[in-house]
């Protein structure tokens, strides 16, 4: 049965969320108050968010939802299963999702800690499921690496 389903995540940067789900070709709508999602059904089942993915853009009949949760300062992702599991895979918000966001948060704390240790040169590599992003700071000698796996 499609219905909408509510999943806690860390997710908590805007822009950070903003530029992987564009990075994922996932056409962000943007909003400053919660806007209604659109079911399976056509209608919102009650659910809301400020960010939506339309399901048009996943060619699929119910709307994605991040919705900031203000008691746990992240965004809970709303969706429905049946729609979003054929059509982007079961892993996406887990592996996905989490790998691009996490990519652009690194690249955020690397901009902060400019100012702190210089320039900043960042690497990117892959090995098999594991992907490193190196920061290397000019105005110090120990090399920061953050691996998402």
């Amino acid at each position: 049965m499609s219905h909408f389903s509510t999943v806690k995540t860390k997710l908590a940067n805007h822009e950070c969320l903003i530029f992987a789900l564009t990075d994922l070709n996932l056409s962000p709508q943007v909003y400053e108050t919660p806007q209604s999602l659109k079911g399976y059904y056509g209608g919102s089942q009650g659910q809301s968010a400020e960010i939506i993915v339309s399901g048009r853009t996943i060619q699929a009949r119910a709307d994605i939802g991040f919705k900031w949760n203000q008691s746990n300062g992240v965004y809970d992702v709303i969706h429905d299963s049946y729609e979003t599991v054929p059509k982007l895979g079961k892993d996406f918000f887990s592996n996905k999702l989490m790998l691009a966001y996490g990519k652009h948060l690194v690249r955020v704390k690397a901009a902060e800690l400019q100012e702190q240790f210089g320039e900043c040169a960042i690497a990117e590599e892959t090995n098999g499921s594991v992907q490193t992003l190196r920061l290397t700071f000019a105005g110090h000698q120990e090399v920061k690496q953050f691996a998402r796996r």
